[in-house]
C-alpha cells in the first residue's frame, strides 16, 4: 500500500518505544497491532485491554512468547468452551443395553460349560469375555463433551515458513500500533520489552486521519490474508 501524512513525529534511539507503550496502556477503544515478536508482559496489556471492553487485534508470527519470570501462558489468549456430545448418551445407552445382554449370555454359558465341559463352550466363553470387555472401554472412552478453543480477542500467529517457498522464512517484518484510530506508530520496535526500552530503535507516530485509515485497511488485509498459513489455536496456545 502506499499513503501519505503531514502530521509526523519522529523518534530515535533506546526507549523510542516508551511513548507507543503509554499509548496502548491508555486505548479506550481499540488497538490494533502487528509485531513479529511479543514480550509476555505486553500480552498481559492486551489481555487487561479485553477485559476493560477494548477491541484488540493482534497480528504476530511462529509463537506467542513466553517468559520464565513471568506468569503468563499462551493458554491465558484462549476461551475454552465445553461442548456437550449429543450422540454420546443415546451411544452409551446402546453399549451398555449390549453390556447387559453380554455378560447375562456369558452367564448361561459359562453354567452350561460347569454342566457339559464343552470345549466349544469353553471357546464361546473366552469370545463373550472379551466382547464385553471391548463394549466396557468402549463405554468409558465416548466423551460426553469436547471442547472448543477460540482466541480471547482477535488473534492471528502466521506461520512464517508456509509461504510460496516454505523452505524460507517469509516472515512478516512490519511493526504498527494503531491506537484508538486516532494514533498510528510505525518503526523498527516489536511489541517487545527490549523494543520497547533497551534497543535502539526508530519510530515514526502518524496523527494524519487519512493515512492512519489507510494503514488500520492494510493491517485488515494482512489480518485476512492467506499468503501465508495461520496457525490453529492448538498450535500456539
Amino acid at each position: 500500500m502506499k499513503t501519505f501524512s503531514n502530521k509526523d513525529y519522529i523518534y530515535i534511539g533506546r526507549g523510542a518505544g516508551k511513548e507507543i507503550h503509554e499509548s496502548i496502556r491508555n486505548a479506550k477503544k481499540s488497538v490494533k497491532i502487528v509485531s513479529p515478536y511479543t514480550t509476555a508482559e505486553y500480552i498481559k496489556d492486551l489481555i487487561s485491554l479485553h477485559k476493560k471492553g477494548v477491541d484488540v487485534t493482534l497480528i504476530t508470527c511462529d509463537n506467542i512468547e513466553t517468559n520464565p519470570y513471568s506468569d503468563f501462558r499462551p493458554s491465558d489468549l484462549i476461551k475454552k468452551e465445553e461442548i456437550i456430545n449429543p450422540g454420546a448418551k443415546k451411544t452409551k445407552k446402546a453399549i451398555l443395553s449390549a453390556l447387559i445382554i453380554t455378560f447375562a449370555a456369558l452367564l448361561m454359558v459359562l453354567l452350561s460349560y460347569l454342566i457339559f465341559l464343552s470345549s466349544l463352550l469353553l471357546i464361546l466363553t473366552g469370545i463373550l469375555l472379551i466382547a464385553g470387555f471391548i463394549l466396557l472401554i468402549s463405554y468409558f472412552f465416548i466423551p460426553d463433551y469436547s471442547y472448543k478453543y477460540t482466541p480471547l480477542f482477535r488473534i492471528k500467529v502466521f506461520d512464517s515458513h508456509s509461504g510460496k517457498n516454505p523452505h524460507s522464512t517469509e516472515l512478516i517484518h512490519s511493526k504498527i500500533f494503531i491506537i484508538d484510530d486516532s494514533v498510528c506508530f510505525l518503526g523498527s520496535a516489536n511489541l517487545t520489552y527490549s523494543g520497547f526500552k533497551t534497543h535502539y530503535e526508530t519510530t515514526i507516530r502518524i496523527d494524519d486521519p487519512r493515512a492512519i485509515y489507510d494503514i488500520s485497511e492494510e493491517v485488515e488485509k494482512l489480518y485476512n490474508s492467506n499468503e501465508l498459513r495461520a496457525k490453529s489455536v492448538e498450535e500456539w496456545m
